[in-house]
């Protein structure tokens, strides 16, 4: 619903908010080495390997509208809603590098997963590099150190999770009822 009480279709709701925040996300790769930032975009879906664009870039964009929305709806500055969100789209990308490594996952999204398009080592180095992004984008905000105590926190869980997920993974099963 809009401030006048009138339906917004979720279509127009994610093209506004992927309008906002997708040059933003861009511009931050962008400042990337131009190889990381190959595998940056790459990882997105923007580009193929080499650099060449994409066919059909990007997702629905429903991370980077939950932290527009939730921002507007805190009354935070429409800026630092998108800071927001593109932290959150990095930190996101950044945990798939990693997690399709650790899980040896081939494919993402219909393709090859970066570390089997670039390399494992390559691969890592890009995830770190979306991680310093991601810090980097919210400590340049106002307010920044209490955007970044907030990530730390969230990436702590993150770490905490995957550990859980990969004990798990080298437990042997011992059957049903056990």
């Amino acid at each position: 619903m809009t401030a006048l009480g009138t339906p917004v279709g979720a279509d127009r709701v994610l093209d506004r908010c992927r309008a906002l925040v997708r040059p933003e996300l861009a511009s931050a790769v962008d400042r990337l080495h131009p190889w990381v930032g190959e595998m940056a975009r790459y990882a997105f879906g923007w580009c193929e390997v080499g650099g060449a664009p994409a066919a059909a870039p990007g997702g629905k964009g429903v991370r980077q509208a939950l932290a527009v929305l939730g921002a507007e709806a805190a009354g935070v500055p429409e800026r630092d809603g998108v800071a927001a969100a593109v932290a959150v789209e990095l930190v996101h990308m950044f945990s798939l590098l990693h997690d399709d490594i650790m899980d040896g996952d081939a494919d993402r999204r219909r393709r090859p997963a970066v570390w089997k398009a670039y390399g494992t080592g390559p691969a890592v180095l890009a995830g770190d590099a979306l991680f310093a992004l991601a810090v980097e984008t919210l400590a340049a905000r106002p307010g920044g150190a209490a955007g970044v105590r907030t990530l730390s926190a969230a990436l702590r869980d993150l770490v905490g999770g995957q550990a859980d997920d990969l004990l798990f993974a080298s437990r042997p099963w011992t059957g049903p009822g056990r």
